[in-house]
């Protein structure tokens, strides 16, 4: 025994004293006072592969986690439950790794211009046009539905009458609205905000009557006088972002699909709580749904950087006999190969029954619709905030 306590101390010895309280290093952390072997004075190199390393986890790790979350349902999860975490990317950076990577390839293939008119804001900036042509052009266009009544349901004949009957009126009252304003016929509303003009296209926002900073601005009641000038600062950058985004909507899209990463981790938590709700009874913390939502939106996402090499690979491959064919098959068992993944993983990791599993997805995947798109909405909202 005395022999192996000094052959410790003598190994102990031989190794380096950690810089801040002289005790001896034995691994790459002081086990006194956690002071890092390794300082920021080293080779720019080795800092950058640190960084990486520490961001992305960018070693064998990545190959050991990324072919089971696409392959194995579940699998992750339960391993990461089990205590078997650091021989795989840990849920959080394998989220935001592939969430930035997809949306930014998502981005490079998504080709707009600004001839593209993808926002439109109050009818946009459209000519106003006269009352009667308006109601001309609503006749023509009941008058060439008719000959479908015969051949369409009555309930849905009527909404289809009634949606043209309200894109008209919205037209019409667009154009009293600017002609009452001293517009002409034929003329396009103002597309610059100006401070004299905070609201050139007459935005309204919860009344009858265009926004405006002074004269008619958005008051909370229970709010205090600083947030309500704060919130109507934010309502006119919102509106000439919003200008600015539909003269220039590539400049538009690309700050989208920077933000959204971002916007989509927001409703992470409330999606785990909605499998913390569902799964009441099974006892599981919350930490454990989150990483359960962490892993299958890692998962879409990395379907969506398949989905986009797919596209890809088919375009260039479009003079080859097979292929472009190949890589389209390809595409379509991906996009089947989506939920039924999701729904076996859902079965994998909280063991109920096949019915009540079929059950739950069903009314999961209806309340992430809601929560998708009020992440969509949130995203849109960041993107014309930080235009």
């Amino acid at each position: 025994m005395t022999e192996t306590t000094e052959i410790q101390q003598e190994v102990a010895r031989a190794q380096p004293l950690c810089a801040n309280c002289d005790t001896p290093m034995l691994g790459e952390f002081c086990h006194a006072c956690g002071q890092p072997r390794k300082g920021m004075i080293r080779h720019l190199s080795g800092l950058m592969a640190d960084f990486f390393d520490s961001v992305f986890n960018l070693d064998s790790r990545t190959l050991r986690t990324l072919w089971p979350l696409f392959a194995r349902p579940g699998f992750l999860s339960n391993e990461y439950f089990a205590g078997r975490r650091t021989r795989y990317v840990t849920p959080l950076r394998l989220y935001v790794f592939l969430s930035v990577i997809a949306f930014f390839a998502v981005a490079a293939v998504s080709e707009v211009g600004d001839d593209q008119r993808l926002v439109r804001f109050d009818g946009g900036d459209a000519p106003v046009r006269a009352l009667s042509d308006i109601d001309a052009d609503e006749r023509a266009a009941l008058a060439e539905l008719e000959p479908r009544r015969g051949s369409m349901p009555d309930a849905a004949f009527a909404a289809l009458r009634e949606g043209v009957r309200a894109g008209f009126e919205e037209e019409r009252e667009r154009s009293e609205l600017w002609l009452e304003r001293g517009l002409k016929v034929g003329e396009r509303p103002p597309s610059e905000v100006t401070a004299a003009q905070p609201n050139p296209r007459g935005i309204r926002i919860g009344g009858d009557s265009p926004w405006h900073p002074l004269d008619n601005p958005v008051r909370i009641g229970w709010a205090s006088d600083a947030m309500n000038a704060w919130l109507n600062r934010k309502i006119g950058a919102l509106i000439a972002n919003g200008l600015e985004a539909e003269k220039h909507p590539a400049k538009f899209v690309a700050t989208i699909f920077g933000v959204a990463p971002q916007a989509l981790l927001l409703i992470l938590p409330l999606f785990a709580l909605l499998l913390k709700l569902f799964y009441l009874f099974k006892r599981r913390l919350f930490m454990e749904h989150l990483i359960v939502a962490l892993h299958s939106h890692s998962f879409l996402c990395l379907a969506i950087l398949l989905q986009v090499l797919l596209s890809l690979l088919a375009g260039w491959s479009a003079g080859l006999p097979l292929l472009p064919r190949l890589f389209g098959v390809l595409g379509v068992l991906l996009w089947i190969w989506i939920p039924l993944y999701l729904l076996v993983a859902q079965k994998r990791i909280y063991g109920q029954g096949w019915p009540m599993t079929l059950w739950k997805y069903f009314l999961l995947g209806n309340c992430y619709m809601f929560l998708l798109t009020f992440g969509v909405v949130l995203n849109l909202f960041l993107a014309l905030a930080t235009l």
